[in-house]
């Protein structure tokens, strides 16, 4: 039986694209348990997942969003020392007990978010291969573009480098990625991002089932005579409050409908036609939804493009300026003007250029990159097994 360890970010943008693979892992009779630094149990049960062998630490908590965790992420000093922190200064820490839990395990091969920087080196020390299963677009970013987020990763990698060395590693990265000399994953097609040698490109990361986040959701609300507007910004930075109000005066007495997933906001008085909800099952919105307004996230861009819906992007930090690129650049969707909301919503929904791109790129989404990503991870275990063996 092939033994699949998940190293991942407590977090549902890192974690909820690994639930998909790991249920088709289990459907081919693997064994998989998953590492995080705090207590993601919960949600993997949901999801059929038995095995977490990570901390017994809660879930990160309104630290890490909420009004003030928004307002800290425009400051760029403060966001770069963040990234830093995370990607960087608490890698070292994390790898001698990495290494003790994949020695416990014994896994023919470990799935990381390639932001562990410390599962990777744990990996190489232990001899164990590893694939890179990106949740970002970041193995696919090209040469001619930049960001405040690459900018802020060539001022940390002198500091990441040094990491690696410290252990006799230099490894190759792209973006906040870093990548796997066996196997690195992104979870996107050509048709969105271009050939990109070196990278396997396996569709979008779906779940088989659960995905141990639903929610209970008035399905009896909407109506299929009219057009249904999906907002969102994400279980993170979602504290936008005038944003989110530009969105809810744009649609007043329009003929859509528009669902907005706003945790903890007092948006004032909501329009008829609006229904505000703390957290939505966002797949299952999408399926009826015929425009998404979204922050970028990586998750969120995906699951649109596999639903076939064209995005409207108001990007708020890090990568969500490098997930609009693409969109602009596929032609899938535009970045949000603050000030015409409802012109844009209203070329979106319309049979317009967005749209059909759209249909075109949608179309290669159709593929199970979950599937393809079990496939991929156990024929790396496949391979490894003589070499470790001998």
């Amino acid at each position: 039986m092939t033994r699949v360890l998940f190293c991942v970010i407590p977090e549902k943008g890192h974690l909820n694209p690994y639930i998909g693979p790991a249920q088709a892992l289990q459907a081919l009779g693997a064994e998989v348990a998953f590492h995080a630094a705090a207590d993601i149990s919960v949600q993997l049960r949901a999801a059929g997942i038995a095995r977490f062998v990570g901390a017994s630490t809660p879930p990160p908590g309104d630290s890490h969003r909420g009004a003030a965790f928004a307002e800290r992420i425009r400051d760029a000093a403060w966001l770069r020392q963040w990234i830093k922190a995370l990607l960087v200064d608490a890698a070292e820490a994390a790898i001698e007990p990495l290494r003790a839990v994949i020695r416990d395990e014994r896994p023919d091969v470990v799935a990381i978010d390639p932001m562990v920087y410390a599962a990777a080196i744990a990996c190489e020390l232990e001899a164990v291969p590893w694939a890179a299963i990106s949740n970002s677009l970041n193995p696919a970013l090209p040469g001619d573009l930049d960001s405040e987020l690459l900018r802020t990763v060539r001022w940390l990698a002198p500091a990441r480098d040094a990491v690696f060395a410290r252990h006799g590693l230099a490894m190759q990265f792209r973006g906040c990625d870093v990548l796997s000399p066996q196997l690195t994953i992104a979870f996107t097609t050509e048709a969105l991002v271009g050939p990109v040698p070196g990278v396997e490109l396996v569709g979008p990361s779906l779940p088989r089932g659960a995905r141990g986040d639903e929610v209970a959701f008035p399905w009896d609300w909407l109506d299929p005579a009219r057009p249904l507007v999906y907002c969102s910004f994400g279980s993170q930075i979602y504290y936008q409050p005038a944003l989110f109000r530009r969105v809810l005066e744009a649609v007043a007495d329009r003929p859509v409908q528009l669902v907005v997933s706003a945790s903890d906001l007092d948006l004032g008085a909501v329009p008829a036609n609006v229904l505000v909800r703390a957290y939505v099952p966002q797949l299952e919105v999408l399926r009826r939804t015929s425009v998404m307004i979204t922050h970028g996230g990586a998750n969120s861009v995906m699951e649109a493009i596999a639903c076939g819906v064209p995005l409207l992007v108001a990007p708020l930090c890090n990568d969500q300026f490098h997930e609009v690129a693409f969109v602009e650049r596929a032609g899938i969707g535009r970045a949000l003007d603050p000030s015409a909301v409802w012109p844009a919503i209203a070329a979106l929904v319309a049979d317009g250029p967005e749209r059909a791109r759209m249909a075109q790129v949608s179309a290669s989404y159709q593929r199970d990159g979950a599937a393809e990503t079990a496939r991929l991870v156990s024929a790396l275990a496949a391979r490894s097994r003589p070499a470790r063996a001998s």
